[in-house]
Order: C-alpha cells, then structure tokens, then sequence
C-alpha cells in the first residue's frame, strides 16, 4: 500500500468513528424534534377531501432553532423545501403543508417520501423517525361483477314473485368508504336516483327496487359505484359518468317493469287472430281494444297469460290502440290492422323508428339499446316490449293523421316499415301512392331502394316525416345493426336541411306557394300557424319541381318533384298533421289537396 493510500484509508476510518459517536450521542441526548406529526397520506388532486390535498407536517423543538424542512424521496435527495431558515421558537407547535410539488413546480411522482429537518443554528440534520408520506394520486377501480339472480341473457328484472331484493356483487371496494349508485339510465341526461351505502368489507349489496322508500318507476337501471380512498380519490363505475352509451362492460342493468307489452310490427289482417306479448309481472290484467281516436270498446277481457291472444277487428284498416291494465298499472300498445281490400293508397307506419327509439336493455349492462347508442347498444331486436306504451310519436303524428283520413272517409290500407323491410303484408307495388305518415328516421338499404324504385316506376310517396329517410340500418333475423349517420340525399331524391328553423317564442311561420302545380291545386296557396320547418336545399337532378312553397321564393318547404314515371311529395311541416286533425283550415287544405293527388 502507498503512503498516499494509507492517508486515505485512515481519514475514512476517522470519518467512520466520527459518524459512528455523533449517532450514539444523538441516539443517547434528548431528542431535538418532539411530537413529530404527518399526514399519512395525501393527494394532491382529491376530490372526496379538498383539505387533504396537502400534507401537513408538524413539531416543536426543544429549543429555539432556524430550520430548514425538506420532502426527501426514497434515495434521500430532496425533492421540495417547504420551509427554509424559518425560525421556531421553544417549545412552540409549528405547522407545514406540501403540496406534492418538486422544487421545479412538476408533480412528484406517486411514492413515499421522508421529511428532512435542518436545526441550522445547531448545525445538524435529522429525519423525522419512522414516518413517511404517502403521496397517492390513483383513483380506485371499484367494478360491478355480476347481478344476481342472473338471468340467461339482459339484465336483472324488478319485481320478481318470491324475491325482494336483486343481490349486486362488486369488487374493488374493500376497507373504504362506499355506496352503490343508482343510476336512471332511459331518461336524457341519465342521473344518479338513489344511493345506497357499501358496508366495508362487503363484496355485495341489495337493492329492493325502492328509492327513498318507494317502487322505483318502471325504467332502465345501471348499478354503479362510487369508492374513496384514503387519500381522497375517488373511483367510480363506470369509470366515465354520466355514463355513456357503450361504454359499460360487463352485466350492471337491473330493469324495473311492472307492465309492458309486445304487440306485432308487421299488420294484423282484419279479423285474425294474433298474439301480443305481456310482461305483468306473474300477475293478471285486463285488456280493451279501441281504434284510435275512437271511444267505442271493440272487444275486452282478462287474463294472466304472458302471450295474449286476440282476434283483430273486421272491416276497415287501422291503428288500433289495446290498454292493458293491472290493479296499480296500465300501458297502452297500437295494434296496426290491415284490410284485404283494395285500396289506392298505403299508409306506412315508422315501427323501425318506434323500436330504434324503445328504451330496452336487451345486453344487461345497465344501458338502454338504441340504434342512436353506440357498441352493442346501438343494435335493438325488433319485437321487446314497447317500455313506455304507445310511441310518442303517435298523438302528434302518425295517429294524427289517421284520425284526420278517417274523420274524411278517406280509405287507406296499413302497414310499418318494418312490415315492407321483412317482406311481409302489404307491399308498396300493390298500391298506387304510399304515405309515410311519421319521422322515418332508419330505414334499411333495401327498403331505401324499393321506395326510389317504386317513384321512377310511376309510383306516388307523400313523406310527413322530418329529418326522415336518411340513415340506413341492416335488418338480420329480426336484429337491427349497423345503424347509419345522415346521408346528404333522403330516399326520394330530396336532400333536406337540418336543424329545423323554429320560430320565435308566440310567433309563427306562413307559407306562401310560389310554384303552384297539381299536389297544390286544390288549395289557395297560403299556409300559416307553423312553429317549425325543415326546408329542402335541392332535388336530385334528375328530378324535376311541380309545386314549391316556402316562406319565401328561395326557401322550398313544401315540394313535389317528378322522378321517372312517379313523384314523391315532401311537406317538412312537423305540426302538419295534428293540425289538421284539429281541424285547422289551411292544414287540412293542404292535406286534402295532397291526398287528391296521390288517389287519382
């Protein structure tokens, strides 16, 4: 060994002795920080404890000091200073927070951390003894694992004969503050209706199908969860809330139903027998058919069956409207009927839209299916039980005009969209005009080129609808998939303007013809007392206008244009029908004159 190297070694045994006797005095003499307190835990961006986005560091000295306290990671180098040459007095609790910033202001990464106290009048370091930070920034992933009892395929069903309450099974709850969230999931925006607290260390909770002490109403359900942590982060399922369409895995829905029905899509023939499926519950019902817009009670009875099987009405084509009603409930389904007789004019009633717009869980994850959802929520079956009675749609539109043709003995045949889709009943060449009396809002591809067809081969289609005849959606063994976004040009050649224009609040719009032809002739030309209109950019060009009328000569409303041997008929007047049916003068003119010149 050199004499260079003997020094060296010497010095760090020196360096050693000296650690080793200033340790033993500090392990022996009185401690220089008393009653060391820091917060366990923190997060700085906590939204269960907004005072525990900090950590907060306490303790008195002994004796009055300047000191210096630094966060320290776990390869002691010093990630923040949260006080420098900070005097404390003798004996005086003093208080510090950390904000889980570095020195740079970056966050610091998720980890323990020491705290580190400079006595710089004493001139010695000292860290705090067995206590550690824990900065935790992860929300936890709480998940519903399954609903029981399970059914074979959708979700749980409320009220069920014999049970009281649905068991929900969860994970990622265990040790912390939890409740289950009872999210309503068929209204627009879903929203949180009840809560229900998690014990700890439970992996399951009840739900009895009460909120607030009541039945829940009749409607779709997802099970979610809301968890903290000790640190204040909060993680919730579904991790995205309000929940969205298509992004909930696994089974969470629980479906409240006291009463629905299924009624057939396709028409009913005058005077058959068919069967409308009922979903009471176990319990019995009474049911009553009626046609629209009529009081009469055409035929009545009872029953306890989930299949009810009834005879159609004989004579004339239909909407019909069946009530079904338990002791506490009561739904309302349409019955289309079909003549078989001959008539000019088919009227075809939206049941695809009536179904894409259903709100059913058909998959169990909480979510209803709409051909507007997103996933495997955006594929319906066709056939579910209608979960809120007769369509909207119905009063204000499609039924409307019904009532309107029937109170003017103006004869029709019957069907829906899904009928023609399926190839089944009435078809569009066995007529020579089709109404489509509602917003067409999917159709499928087919169907779109059986209507264009059926105009250039010298067919007559009177749309009603808005926003209608543009979006595409496959039909398969009765499954509707692959729904669409809006193509520029509908069916019938006319590429349609969306939003509506709407008027301003006690105002309304007039319509003036200003390209008369013979869909107008039997009017004066003026229409008036609309709040809304959807107005046609162009037609095909191919296509050719007969009649135009608009609030004015560059905005076309009302239109009617050749294509091959037929032409089609837009009035994009969402009101139009039930006005008429009040008997608005201008409404029914133009209804009338309409029908003339589909009839003759």
């Amino acid at each position: 060994m050199t004499r260079a190297a003997r020094i060296v070694f010497a010095l760090l045994v020196v360096a050693t002795l000296g650690a080793f006797v200033v340790t033993q005095k500090l392990k022996s003499g009185p401690p220089v920080i008393v009653r060391p307190e820091v917060s366990v835990v923190f997060s700085p961006v906590s939204r269960e404890k907004p005072r525990a986005r900090r950590a907060r560091i306490s303790f008195w000295l002994p004796k009055a000091d300047d000191v210096q306290v630094s966060i320290v990671d776990r390869d002691g180098r010093i990630v923040a200073t949260v006080a420098d040459g900070v005097h404390v007095p003798k004996k005086v609790r003093k208080t510090w927070f950390w904000n889980g910033r570095t020195k740079d202001g970056g966050r610091a990464p998720d980890g323990y951390y020491r705290v580190r106290v400079a006595l710089l009048g004493q001139g010695r370091n000292a860290d705090l003894p067995d206590i550690r930070i824990g900065l935790d920034t992860k929300p936890p992933k709480p998940r519903v694992t399954s609903i029981r009892p399970e059914e074979s395929a959708g979700p749980a069903f409320l009220p069920q004969r014999d049970l009281h309450a649905v068991t929900v099974n969860v994970r990622g709850t265990e040790g912390r503050r939890a409740e289950l969230q009872l999210w309503r999931t068929d209204v627009t925006p879903a929203r949180i209706v009840g809560r229900i607290p998690i014990e700890a260390r439970s992996a399951s909770v009840e739900w009895d199908g009460t909120i607030d002490g009541r039945p829940a109403p009749a409607g779709t359900y997802l099970m979610g969860i809301e968890v903290a942590d000790r640190a204040g982060n909060v993680g919730t399922f579904p991790a995205v809330q309000p929940p969205r369409s298509g992004a909930v895995k696994g089974r969470a829905g629980v479906t409240v139903r006291y009463l629905a029905a299924a009624p057939p899509l396709a028409p009913v023939q005058a005077g058959r027998v068919t069967t409308v499926r009922v979903d009471a519950r176990g319990r019995r019902y009474t049911w009553a058919l009626r046609r629209l817009g009529e009081p009469r009670v055409l035929a009545r009875g009872r029953g306890d069956d989930s299949r009810l099987r009834l005879r159609a009405p004989r004579g004339q084509a239909g909407l019909h409207v069946l009530t079904i009603a338990t002791r506490d409930h009561r739904t309302q389904v349409p019955l289309v009927v079909s003549a078989p007789v001959d008539r000019r004019v088919l009227v075809v009633l939206p049941a695809l839209t009536w179904e894409g717009l259903n709100p059913v869980d058909d998959d169990g994850d909480g979510m209803p299916n709409l051909l507007d959802g997103a996933g495997r929520d955006s594929s319906v079956r066709l056939g579910r039980p209608l979960a809120q009675g007769m369509p909207a749609s119905v009063a204000t539109q499609e039924g409307a005009l019904l009532r309107f043709l029937d109170a003017d003995l103006l004869r029709y045949d019957l069907t829906t969209d899904a009928a023609l889709a399926a190839g089944v009943g009435p078809s569009l060449d066995g007529y020579r005009a089709a109404i489509l009396a509602g917003d067409s809002r999917w159709i499928t591809p087919q169907l779109r080129r059986q209507l264009r067809a059926r105009v250039e081969q010298g067919g007559r289609i009177w749309s009603l609808g808005t926003d209608a005849l543009r979006r595409t959606v496959r039909l398969d063994d009765g499954l509707l998939s692959h729904a669409g976004g809006p193509l520029p040009t509908d069916a019938l050649g006319a590429r349609p303007q969306q939003p509506l224009v709407t008027a301003e609040p006690g105002e309304t719009f007039s319509l003036t013809a200003f390209q008369p032809g013979p869909v107008l002739a039997e009017t004066d030309g003026y229409f008036s007392g609309y709040d809304a209109y959807e107005s046609l950019a162009s037609i095909v060009p191919e296509a050719q206008y007969t009649d135009q009328a608009g609030p004015d000569a560059d905005t076309t409303v009302i239109a009617a244009w050749r294509l091959g041997d037929g032409f089609a008929v837009h009035t994009g007047l969402p009101q139009l029908a039930r006005l008429a049916a009040d008997g608005d003068g201008s409404s029914t003119q133009l209804v009338r004159s309409i029908w003339s010149a589909l009839a003759r």
